[in-house]
Parts: structure tokens; sequence; C-alpha cells
């Protein structure tokens, strides 16, 4: 994956993301393939099944977003607030 989506060395860990439905909240903030999800409401995800707990974790405890720290491959981070479906 860091070769496909050319993501520096720099971003050590997370969740790279393959596609986002551009229908979605995450794409009208203008996240997108290649960006890498690093931590959810400030916990570290190092696996798909981590984003998936998390998520259903903060709707289960009635939240209606969530904020996500995500790197570009080029290794520059941001935080982006997504709604839950």
């Amino acid at each position: 994956m860091r070769q496909k989506f050319a993501i520096k060395n720099s971003v050590a860990s997370g969740v790279v993301i393959t596609n986002v439905d551009p229908e979605s909240s995450a794409a009208e903030k203008h996240v997108e393939a290649g960006d890498v999800i690093v931590e959810i409401n400030q916990e570290p995800v190092k696996e798909p099944a981590d984003i998936a707990k998390k998520i259903e974790a903060l709707k289960s405890g009635g939240k209606k977003s969530a904020l996500l720290l995500v790197a570009n491959g080029q290794g520059e981070v941001r935080f982006v607030a997504i709604g839950l479906p």
C-alpha cells in the first residue's frame, strides 16, 4: 500500500484509506484514497478492525461524529470531523 499510494516513511502507523464514497461526509472533507487514518477521537488505530470497533463504540454511545487524525502520503496531518451514518 505504501508504494501504491506513494506514502512516505514518515507516516509510521495507521490505516490506509483505499476508497472513499464520493457522497460521504469524508469526501466532503477532502479525505481521499491514499490518506492514512492515524487516530479516531485521539485513540491510535493500527488495523481496519480498530476503526470498525471505534466507530461502533461511538455510535452506541450516541455520538453523531468522529474526529479523525488523517495523514496524507507526504506525512502532513490534519484533523477531520466526519458525521457517523
